[in-house]
């Protein structure tokens, strides 16, 4: 049980160095006063296109040659690229900042989430996986609170302090993340012909039967809006409403926190988000939050928003055990990867679209399209989806 101990207390801790964002509200402000916004929108993609070109690769890396050591390079060039921060002054330094950030959440992405999950396999409860990645993510909010909220009056003092702050956060989440003990999984010794062969099986595992089909589409299209809101879309709409730097610090803390409170006392209660109703939420709070984009102002506009992150907490606590559930140990790293590469897909799509909308009419019009958006592809496969359920949910829906 000694792997059960500690893999536990670390996912824990390191989850808090991770959220520790101090950048948080305001980066954008940051670039604002050294590029464009296209060149923003270009570096918000780029970024992600570098993490979905890795994500594959990385995640069957991590199947082959252990969990533990992908996740630690993975914090590893994050610390690097924000203590790096300070001397970054025109955009080429600025992109290689972005390559190391896209390519530390690849290493990072699969190997975590899978190395939990077999961590639990191993000693016979991974019936609680669901509640240790609550567990988890509800250490990740407070993070992010105290992150957000101390972001905003630290950069008010010095404006390369939080991204510095961060890399150190980092770094202690590298070091400990040593202290991992890998989980026994069924594994072939690494070379060139069974690495490739692992990100072929792993990426058919995503789609390995009707059911596992619609819910790998729906996760895809659900973590792809949700998440570019997160990264992207929901601290433009901040700036947007008019909330100065400190303010909007203050705010965005205080919705977090909310966050926190709906984990503990609604998401992580199975008794009430059964699979069907689990399905269902995504599309309902995702169209209410996005689509009303163009009429939000001022404070009008925060529960929208808060909506809009809610989706996105969402999809870690009651969405991602769905998946897991469906994919098997040798491939869960390189199938948990494959999905986020696609995610990266649809992540890409819509800030790429952004630049222009946004430099030309404004971001309240660019979330109403991502409501748009979610309206033609949340929703059909949410239904797909409840069509095709196993007989093993009938009874918990």
């Amino acid at each position: 049980m000694e792997i059960f101990t500690r893999n536990t207390r670390i996912y824990y801790i390191t989850q808090l160095f991770h959220a520790l964002i101090f950048t948080a509200p305001i980066w954008i402000v940051y670039y604002q006063g050294r590029i464009t916004v296209p060149q923003i929108s270009f570096l918000v993609t780029f970024q992600y296109l570098v993490q979905m070109i890795l994500e594959m690769p990385s995640g069957a890396l991590a199947d082959l040659i252990g969990r533990r050591y992908s996740n630690m390079l993975g914090f590893l060039m994050g610390a690097v690229a924000y203590l790096l921060f300070p001397l970054a002054r025109d955009i080429w330094f600025f992109t290689f900042l972005s390559f190391l950030i896209g390519a530390s959440d690849s290493f990072r992405s699969g190997s975590e989430e899978a190395l939990m999950y077999d961590t639990l396999k191993q000693v016979k409860k991974e019936s609680e996986f669901s509640a240790i990645y609550a567990n988890g993510n509800t250490i990740y909010q407070i993070g992010l609170v105290v992150g957000t909220f101390l972001g905003g009056f630290i950069y008010e003092q010095n404006i390369f302090l939080p991204f510095v702050l961060y890399g150190i956060s980092l770094t202690l989440g590298t070091v400990l993340s040593g202290f991992y003990i890998e989980p026994q999984i069924d594994s072939e010794k690494f070379t060139i012909r069974n690495y490739l062969c692992q990100m072929k099986l792993g990426a058919k595992e995503a789609f390995s039967s009707t059911y596992a089909k619609y819910l790998s589409l729906y996760y895809i299209f659900v973590g792809g809006i949700t998440w570019s809101g997160t990264l992207y879309f929901n601290s433009y709409m901040m700036i947007g409403l008019g909330f100065s730097d400190s303010l909007r610090g203050f705010l965005t803390a205080a919705m977090r926190t909310l966050n926190i409170v709906v984990i503990a006392k609604v998401l992580k209660n199975s008794t009430l988000f059964n699979f069907t109703r689990t399905v269902l939420f995504f599309p309902l709070v995702m169209l209410f939050g996005f689509l009303p984009g163009i009429w939000m102002k001022g404070f009008i506009g925060l529960p929208f928003v808060q909506a809009a992150m809610m989706a996105t907490t969402a999809r870690w606590i009651i969405l991602t055990p769905l998946t897991n559930q469906v994919f098997s140990s040798k491939y869960r790293a390189t199938a948990i990867s494959f999905l986020s590469l696609l995610i990266g897909v649809v992540y890409i799509t819509l800030t790429t679209i952004s630049g222009p909308i946004i430099d030309s009419y404004g971001i309240k019009t660019m979330y109403t399209i991502i409501g748009i958006f979610s309206l033609f592809t949340v929703v059909p496969f949410a239904l797909k989806l409840l069509k095709t359920k196993p007989l093993h949910l009938l009874r918990l829906s």
